[in-house]
């Protein structure tokens, strides 16, 4: 089984919003016909007969309720269970159109909301059950015992001719009990005062080939004169690079073409997205007989492992970038890290550890980047220093081999661990052990 796949979490959210007020106007393709019908409930003392509806966690956990509504006859109740319940003490769930909507003319999903205790909720829309193209989360959803309106702004709703994802919600106990939510009166609306989308300022690595963007957040004006804050797709914008030669963008696609420096931004919304393009770490050489990789496109990798088990006092944050071509690890505020395998790895045959490194910041003469390989009772240790290394500086690849006899008899090394000074973010590829 691959180990390059980085687990983003529940959902992976990104992207943007169209304004309707002073900064940009929203721009329709009206060569498009929409072919969907246009239908604003979600729940309005009942579903429309498109609404399907797919648990998360306990699967039993959405109910309606005629005894507590904001309005009309009837409310959704979602009943979080406490940690004892044997179907799992999480409640979520999604509500998708089996035909889907055009929901073109609405500029936000809104509803009323309410729980019996103070808690925080993780909602949104653009999740049909098996694609998640245009996405929405509004995470850390304060709920109190009294109904509020929460409104979830359309990045750029020119895009949702034909969008399934209708509503979703995510709640976990609180103070280790379980207790219940209320949603009534979902709808979406054009509230026509939904304004100023703008993307918080990111700076991404990047190499030849395709982009994945990743998550960005983005904030929003809305019709009270508060700033909502957000987490949307990237497939809401169309975007504009500073540099054609460097990277390119066709539609949604971003295309890397050789290591530099652009800015993309976005028609719909104010903020940037500055791309650093890099080559790719040196391609190995060794033969594949007398390898065993974790993490490296070169080989099989045939060792599973977590790249980050998030140990006590770790800052370190881990992203693994598929290129559609390669992919390459990317640690950031990283002081140290464990990469804990699976299972003991029989290592008996093999002579180095191998590692590619870029760091991604300045590498002042004090800098030093350790690398471990542990058997559980003895350490085989590199330390990479400036002096020791002339190619340990910033944005070029570097070489670490770690020859591993130190170990002695007992090769079944169970984990690697790096650890940082100076610097706090870098690149890592090729990960293998060898037999020179």
């Amino acid at each position: 089984m691959s180990n390059k796949t980085n687990l983003a979490g529940r959902l992976g959210l990104v992207a943007a919003m169209l304004c309707v007020a002073t900064a940009c106007t929203r721009d329709i393709d009206s060569e498009t016909l929409a072919t969907y019908p246009d239908i604003a409930d979600v729940y309005i003392d009942g579903f429309a007969s498109d609404m399907q509806y797919q648990a998360w966690g306990k699967p039993t956990n959405f109910h309606t309720d005629t005894e507590t509504k904001y309005e009309g006859t009837s409310s959704m109740r979602i009943e979080v269970p406490a940690p004892e319940d044997p179907q799992g003490n999480w409640a979520g769930g999604n509500f998708y159109s089996t035909m889907g909507r055009d929901l073109t003319h609405y500029d936000a999903l809104t509803f009323y909301a309410k729980a019996s205790v103070s808690t925080s909720i993780e909602v949104g829309f653009g999740n049909d059950g098996g694609n998640a193209d245009y996405l929405v989360s509004l995470n850390n959803v304060k709920l109190n015992t009294n109904w509020q309106k929460v409104i979830i702004p359309i990045p750029n709703a020119a895009k949702l001719l034909a969008e399934k994802g209708l509503f979703y919600y995510s709640a976990g106990m609180v103070n280790n009990d379980g207790y219940s939510i209320w949603f009534d009166d979902v709808k979406f609306e054009n509230l026509g005062l939904v304004a100023h989308p703008e993307i918080t300022s990111v700076e991404r690595p990047a190499f030849p080939g395709s982009v994945e963007v990743g998550q960005l957040n983005c904030t929003f004006s809305l019709p009270n004169g508060s700033t909502q804050a957000m987490q949307v797709s990237p497939k809401y914008f169309s975007f504009v690079s500073s540099d054609e030669s460097v990277a390119s963008v066709e539609g949604d696609s971003i295309t890397v073409h050789h290591s530099g420096e652009t800015v993309l931004t976005a028609r719909e919304a104010a903020g940037q997205i500055k791309l650093r393009c890099y080559d790719y770490a040196p391609e190995p050489t060794q033969p594949a007989s007398q390898v065993i990789s974790l993490f490296s496109d070169a080989y099989t990798n045939v060792i599973t492992a977590n790249m980050n088990p998030h140990w006590q006092y770790s800052t370190a944050e881990y992203e693994e970038i598929n290129t559609g071509k390669q992919h390459v690890a990317k640690y950031s505020a990283l002081n140290f890290v464990g990469i804990v395998f699976d299972s003991a790895v029989d290592c008996s045959n093999m002579t180095h550890l191998h590692m590619d490194l870029m760091s991604l910041d300045d590498v002042p003469t004090t800098a030093k980047f350790a690398l471990e390989v542990q058997n559980g009772t003895k350490n085989a240790t590199y330390n990479l220093t400036p002096a020791r290394n002339a190619d340990f500086k910033q944005n070029t690849w570097c070489s670490i081999d770690v020859p591993i006899a130190i170990l002695g008899s007992n090769k079944n090394v169970i984990q690697l661990v790096l650890s940082c000074e100076g610097i706090q973010n870098v690149l890592i590829d090729n990960i293998y052990f060898y037999k020179k």
